[in-house]
């Protein structure tokens, strides 16, 4: 099965995927989250640096030498490349988590809300 989202999903998903990650799950149900959480990290890491890139090319490094100034038309185009970045398409390969394998652990609904088509809800087939 494949997972259509986007990379915005994906980086609003990973820490509700690293939350997940720290729970006592039977083996199958953790190698899942585990194989899951591999494969959003990896287009994560694209996103961030594609973004810390853009960064670099619009912003003014600051007196700190640790962040950014932005004129205000660098910062428009800072974010219309961010959003166009994050409705980048990305497929997945792989089957979505489901809430009954988690079993008795606490998950809260924040944490299934931000995991978007990562999470199959068993009410919308109903």
């Amino acid at each position: 099965m494949t997972i259509q989202t986007t990379i915005g999903a994906l980086v609003q998903a990973e820490p509700a995927l690293t939350a997940l990650g720290q729970l006592k799950l039977s083996a199958k149900a953790a190698y899942h989250v585990h194989k899951v959480t591999a494969l959003v990290t990896g287009e994560v890491r694209h996103f961030h640096e594609t973004r810390d890139g853009y960064i670099t090319d619009l912003g003014t490094p600051a007196d700190d030498g640790k962040s950014f100034t932005f004129t205000p038309d660098a910062a428009l185009e800072f974010n219309r490349r961010v959003t166009e970045l994050a409705a980048v398409p990305v497929d997945l390969s792989c089957t979505p988590l489901a809430l009954g394998e988690f079993g008795d652990a606490k998950v809260s609904a924040a944490e299934l809300a931000a995991l978007g088509p990562l999470f199959a809800d068993p009410t919308e087939d109903a």
